[in-house]
């Protein structure tokens, strides 16, 4: 094909069924902006990981790409430029009224989202950045220096072990701000924060981060895409998910461990939800050096992959020196240990748990048929709350607005909000505001849903 060449839309959609199908040597499209780039060899390049740039083959993933890339990015596309679509492709083709909300609803978001530019709302402020990140390490440092005066109380480690897990919350926040170029224009000065701020300070990968939190946003709550929902078997979130774990239990009968969860875990996940987040910092952590030392820097970069691997080892250097050398016992030490891990466990996975969990999930069939626009909304939870709980939340609390600009800085999100609620209302999209209490408890509500089915399959296959 020619750089000049009109590509029939037939051939994108059919690389799409060529993938689904497993067909290895099948070419890959995606369009954007009704542009045909073919991706097939381009995919295990993508710097922003494979997973991510796979759901959007056979697709118009222009939304996708906006809302995803650096201007820089652009450049990198047009190297994988074949022609156009066809202007008959290009047009809109009739539709039902409620897809035809759906797309008025996008063309709206995409104007709104020009206008913003155009106003300087994707622009970080550096001063609030600046006071962010130093009151952040202002945290971490009362957390040191409270073992290193005080490690022979008992009291005063277990204060710092609760400081040093929210200290690491903090991070996590900051470093999610700059892993979507949020503060800054230059791609890589956003990259060397995340790298100190997520790995040397709070112990997480960049590339391991940003390999799960790119799908999660290019395909969120889709079943089979979307890697934050895919958490079986320690829990289920949704019928489909149980569907498809006790479905594979068919073909591991032998597996006694498999059956066990399946049988005597599952049906009470209720029960025993608060105790594993408390696990969850650790597990990420622990993924972490997993993913740096064995698959490496999501985009092959030698440099950013010694980086990577030099900040987690000094993040566990340091933390495990600090712990030694000024905490005076052996069970202080231990206390200091699983306090501090929990503490940023229950904070993080209690927000993330209210982002998305309880809302719907979708069907890779029924996405494709949505606007990406409807897909941010309709699937994530606004969360009301104060100062205070802004803070705590990191802004994810503005979840929604998040998903549709997810490059705009936190502190603009409020601003922003307003209008996205204004135009859900207008098109009949689902947009769900609620409280902290009432978001937590449609959490345990989901569970107990998927818990009851799962309860009932178990006794039906054992």
């Amino acid at each position: 094909m020619s750089g000049q060449s009109v590509i029939p839309l037939s051939v994108v959609t059919d690389s799409l069924k060529a993938y689904k199908a497993g067909e290895k040597d099948a070419k890959k499209f995606i369009v954007v902006d009704n542009k045909v780039y073919e991706i097939t060899d381009f995919i295990a390049d993508h710097p922003g990981g494979v997973k991510v740039i796979s759901t959007q083959i056979g697709k118009d993933a222009s939304d996708v790409f906006h809302a995803m890339h650096p201007e820089s990015a652009y450049e990198m596309l047009a190297n994988c430029y074949v022609g156009d679509l066809g202007p008959e492709d290009a047009a809109v083709p009739e539709l039902d009224e409620k897809a035809e909300n759906s797309k008025r609803f996008g063309a709206e978001v995409r104007a709104l989202r020009q206008q913003l530019e155009e106003q300087g709302a994707f622009q970080g402020s550096h001063l609030f950045y600046a006071y962010k990140v130093l009151s952040t390490l202002a945290i971490g440092a009362t957390g040191l220096a409270m073992l290193y005066f005080g490690g022979q109380s008992t009291w005063v480690v277990l204060a710092a072990a609760l400081v040093t897990g929210v200290f690491w919350q903090q991070c996590g926040w900051l470093a999610h701000d700059f892993g979507h170029h949020q503060a800054y224009n230059d791609h890589s000065a956003n990259d060397v924060m995340v790298a100190f701020l997520g790995g040397f300070c709070q112990g997480f990968s960049l590339s391991w981060w940003k390999n799960k939190h790119n799908t999660h946003h290019a395909s969120t709550n889709v079943h089979g895409h979307d890697p934050d929902i895919d958490t079986a078997p320690v829990l289920l979130w949704d019928e489909m998910a149980t569907a498809t774990f006790y479905g594979s239990l068919e073909d591991q009968k032998d597996s006694t461990f498999s059956r066990f969860i399946a049988e005597h875990i599952l049906p009470y996940q209720t029960r025993y939800y608060f105790f594993v987040i408390g696990f969850a910092r650790l597990s990420w952590a622990i993924q972490s050096l997993q993913y740096s030392f064995s698959v490496g820097a999501l985009n092959k970069s030698p440099s950013l992959n010694l980086l990577e691997r030099s900040m987690l080892v000094c993040h566990w250097v340091l933390y495990t020196s600090w712990t030694l050398l000024f905490i005076s016992s052996w069970t202080n030490m231990l206390m200091f240990f699983v306090v501090s891990q929990a503490t940023t466990g229950y904070a993080l996975a209690l927000v993330f748990a209210m982002n998305h969990s309880g809302m719907p999930v979708l069907t890779q069939e029924q996405a494709e048929k949505m606007e990406f626009f409807e897909i941010q909304c309709v699937t994530a939870r606004d969360v009301s709350m104060g100062p205070l709980g802004d803070w705590f939340f990191g802004g994810l609390n503005y979840q929604i607005e998040h998903h549709v600009f997810p490059d705009m800085p936190r502190h603009n999100l409020p601003k922003v909000k307003p209008q996205i609620k204004a135009l859900c209302k207008k098109y009949d999209i689902l947009y769900h505001d609620t409280s902290c209490l009432r978001g937590t408890l449609e959490v345990l509500q989901a569970l107990d849903v998927v818990q009851k089915l799962a309860g009932k399959l178990s006794q039906k296959m054992f």
